[in-house]
């Protein structure tokens, strides 16, 4: 803990804190605020940032309260996005520009920041982040995209026993909240599926009867159940809600690992070129909003939302030069790029041993279309240069 000024109560005080529990870990049940005694007592000397301006100028080392500075200022930038973001490791995460992916997930961008000490400044490194979330919503919603179904009317038929694990693996300790009561929508985590669908699915009433959970719904709320042969979601021992009546809490990270889809979609939300890259971290400096952050102010820190600008040269694109016999041997890429037709390389590589492996029978790959390939195969190296 970093603080601009020596606190009141001196070199060391306790205090009592309530504290709810958070989102993170909220349910049905509500727990009274638990009471922690905090102490806090002031440690080491003052950060002296001369001592630091020395180094930065190359008038002094890279001392231990050089390093303290550096660390109390990544804390000081990292204090205000971290409270009213969602954090992740070093990055932050806005849903801002989110995109849907496979299975009921969606990618967040990110933001991440720290301090970085160079030739007579400190700089404030900004790069961007990318991470999976559940998408907010209903179940219902989630439940079409992770068994491939077009719309929640497919679900009118239930799932086999297969597709009810594989959803239960996917939604296993989401966070929900329930909306059949109005004005008194309460939290809960997942703890699985019910074996049977919400018509079938049986519990005691308290007074020696039974009743199933699409009845119950029906009577004690007065709503019919749009998908009475869906399972139930199990939240605790012997409460069951049907998956209708669930909204998943949005801004849960996805922790399971991404499936080859998911992991495709992820690499084209990532992959940008570098104007694009620019464009997202400049939009990016505007929600970290640093003009605006009290927290900075406080220490004294002030921080340009402009990017560094530095001297740069355009190298010149180099000439390839290919065997003097080639129809074309000087050769200048353009964009990056050139063709090898009717180029020979400068020295070709000798191949003097090789074979063909066919992993088909004769049948299905016969030697009339293999001996073509090898013949095509040997004139393109000779052609290129190597001896073969």
């Amino acid at each position: 803990m970093f603080a601009p000024k020596l606190l009141p109560f001196g070199q060391a005080g306790t205090f009592d804190v309530d504290l709810e529990e958070d989102d993170a870990a909220a349910t049905a049940r509500r727990r009274p605020p638990r009471t922690f005694a905090i102490k806090l007592r002031r440690v080491g000397q003052d950060i002296v940032m001369e001592e630091l301006m020395q180094f930065l100028h190359a008038r002094g080392t890279l001392t231990n309260n050089c390093q303290m500075a550096i660390m109390a200022m990544d804390v000081i930038i990292r204090h205000k996005p971290s409270s009213d973001h969602i954090t992740v490791g070093r990055s932050f995460f806005t849903p801002q520009g989110n995109r849907l992916i496979y299975g009921g997930a969606e990618v967040w961008q990110g933001y991440y920041q720290s301090a970085r000490p160079t030739r007579g400044q400190m700089l404030i490194n900004v790069d961007l982040s990318a991470t999976a979330f559940y998408e907010g919503g209903p179940l219902t919603q989630m439940v079409v995209k992770l068994l491939d179904r077009r719309t929640p009317n497919d679900l009118y038929r239930g799932m086999n026993d297969r597709e009810r694990q594989r959803v239960e693996r996917s939604i296993k300790n989401l966070r929900i909240r329930d909306n059949h009561r109005a004005g008194n929508r309460r939290k809960f985590k997942i703890e699985k599926l019910t074996p049977t669908q919400a018509s079938r699915t049986m519990f005691d009433l308290g007074d020696g009867g039974q009743t199933d959970v699409v009845t119950y719904f029906q009577r004690q709320y007065n709503k019919r159940l749009l998908y009475p042969n869906l399972p139930c979601v199990i939240v605790r021992k012997n409460v069951y809600l049907p998956i209708e009546v669930c909204d998943v809490i949005p801004g849960q990270r996805h922790m399971r690992k991404l499936d080859e889809r998911q992991t495709a979609d992820m690499i084209k939300f990532t992959c940008q070129p570098p104007n694009a890259r620019a464009n997202k971290i400049q939009a990016g400096l505007e929600i970290l909003d640093f003009r605006n952050n009290e927290f900075l102010r406080e220490f004294g820190m002030r921080i340009s939302n402009d990017m560094m600008v530095v001297n740069a040269r355009v190298l010149p694109i180099p000439t390839i030069k290919y065997h003097p016999t080639s129809k074309e041997h000087d050769v200048r890429p353009n964009g990056g790029a050139w063709s090898l037709k009717d180029k020979k390389l400068a020295t070709g590589a000798t191949l003097g041993s090789w074979s063909v492996l066919a992993f088909l029978n004769q049948n299905e790959l016969p030697d009339q279309a293999i001996n073509p390939f090898v013949r095509e195969f040997v004139n393109t190296c000779q052609d290129s240069g190597m001896v073969i």
